[in-house]
């Protein structure tokens, strides 16, 4: 008991928490609960004290009267400073002023732990803190509510996509994250020493779920970081993300792989807004159900588009920024919606594994799906004919004997298939808009940041 003494706390004892802030409503009055929680914003009125008392279900208002509480609360409350961490018992009473209607008087109040002075504020709109001071200080930062509410919010959007995929029956898969060969091509790879030779951080579950399909598990999805070594420092950009995979064998066609995405964003967005309506509503965001089928665009008549708004770009060219934004204000004037899908990508601007557009000569049957202005999901049908599929692997460069890990199991029967990777964090972005892909990630990896 010495170190509790020493620190000046008390040890929690038999004390059970019996609420959440959440949870102290006008059904509680004349109730005794118990609260835990940080200090969160402790106002001294003299012989009145209030105690905003905060804990993962938001806050709650504690009022401190000395003439209704013993002297030995009364003397603890005003010994408690910013970010203590304490138990609160006491009994619910109706407050017409408060924010809830309810608060609480303590019969008692115990000092769990004590905190240093912060080095950032929790408290919101107190002062304005530049992201990457945040972004130091990150386990603080999320401490504040409407940080909190992000991650929550991006939870509800994750666990109802999988919700739905689990339903219409797809199997979850986990794949590995270190691989002997790139997946997309390019440099943008980060290499390791494995043992006695070289391996790559995965850019992708790529080459894997596909392997799933003619392993035949039918249809399969992962949710799971990638790694992308790209040099640029971008508010879009991070160079570890978690990407929403999903394969589908014996598809007709890309459309039935859109049919799904946009069915799954409709259900998740949905189910979002009823789970995450507290987060939603503190962020201040009025999440829209999009409507389905969301519209669809061809990469040429996309092209098209921007050249008439003054933009100059060529079919071989990949759309760029200034080229997304354009689109994003473009696109919902033109369809009444943020949700658009553009088809038919090049060929050089496609990865080996994509299968060639029966219709468009020199394209692809694949898709990217963009969000307010930005590309959220890249997807396609596949190559499932092993002859086209090394024809496309040499057309881009590549040696098929250094993937045959890969290439060989489509030499014995593989079934039509086609799937799509999805940004989590950049969905989280558009869909809060957050000025920053840093924002949404829980604890971002860049050019520059390696901690915390």
């Amino acid at each position: 008991m010495d170190f509790y003494q020493a620190a000046g706390v008390e040890p929690i004892g038999n004390l059970r928490r019996t609420h959440l802030s959440s949870q102290i409503t006008n059904d509680l009055v004349g109730q005794t609960v118990v609260l835990m929680g940080w200090v969160h914003i402790l106002r001294d009125k003299g012989r009145i004290k209030f105690l905003i008392l905060r804990d993962e279900g938001g806050t709650v208002q504690i009022t401190i009267p000395k003439k209704k509480v013993s002297e030995e609360v009364f003397d603890i409350s005003g010994r408690l400073k910013p970010e203590a961490v304490v138990a609160v018992e006491g009994e619910v009473v109706e407050a017409p002023q408060s924010k809830t209607g309810v608060e609480v008087i303590p019969h008692s109040i115990h000092i769990l732990n004590t905190s240093e002075p912060l080095p950032i504020d929790v408290v919101e709109g107190k002062v304005s803190i530049e992201l990457d001071t945040r972004l130091n200080y990150r386990i603080l930062d999320l401490r504040k509510p409407t940080v909190n509410a992000i991650f929550r919010i991006q939870h509800s959007l994750v666990r109802f996509s999988r919700e739905f995929l689990e339903s219409n029956g797809f199997v979850e898969i986990h794949t590995p994250k270190i691989v002997a060969e790139a997946t997309e091509g390019g440099a943008n790879l980060f290499e390791i020493q494995y043992f006695e030779r070289k391996a790559f951080l995965a850019q992708s579950p790529q080459f894997y779920k596909q392997l799933m399909l003619l392993a035949g598990f039918g249809r399969v999805f992962e949710i799971a970081p990638v790694f992308r070594a790209e040099k640029h420092n971008t508010r879009r950009h991070i160079n570890e993300y978690t990407s929403f995979d999903f394969e589908m064998a014996w598809i007709g066609g890309v459309e039935d792989v859109m049919q799904m995405e946009e069915q799954m964003l409709s259900y998740a967005f949905a189910k979002t807004l009823e789970a995450s309506e507290r987060e939603l509503k503190l962020l201040g965001v009025d999440l829209k159900v999009p409507k389905t089928p969301f519209p669809r665009i061809k990469y040429a008549e996309v092209i098209d588009l921007l050249n008439s708004e003054g933009k100059e770009i060529s079919i071989h060219d990949d759309l760029d920024p200034e080229s997304e934004r354009m689109l994003g204000e473009i696109f919902p004037e033109k369809f009444g919606t943020d949700l658009v899908f553009i088809t038919h990508y090049p060929l050089e601007l496609r990865p080996a594994y994509t299968m060639p557009s029966l219709t468009d000569e020199g394209m692809t049957e694949s898709f990217d799906l963009t969000y307010k202005g930005m590309e959220i999901t890249t997807g396609g049908q596949r190559i499932h004919l092993y002859d086209l599929l090394v024809e496309r692997f040499k057309a881009k460069g590549f040696n098929p004997d250094h993937f045959r890990f890969y290439l060989d199991p489509f030499r014995y029967g593989a079934p039509p298939h086609g799937g799509l990777g999805l940004g989590v964090e950049r969905l989280t972005m558009q869909l809060l808009g957050l000025e920053n892909i840093r924002e949404a990630a829980l604890l971002p990896r860049d050019r520059d940041r390696l901690t915390p």
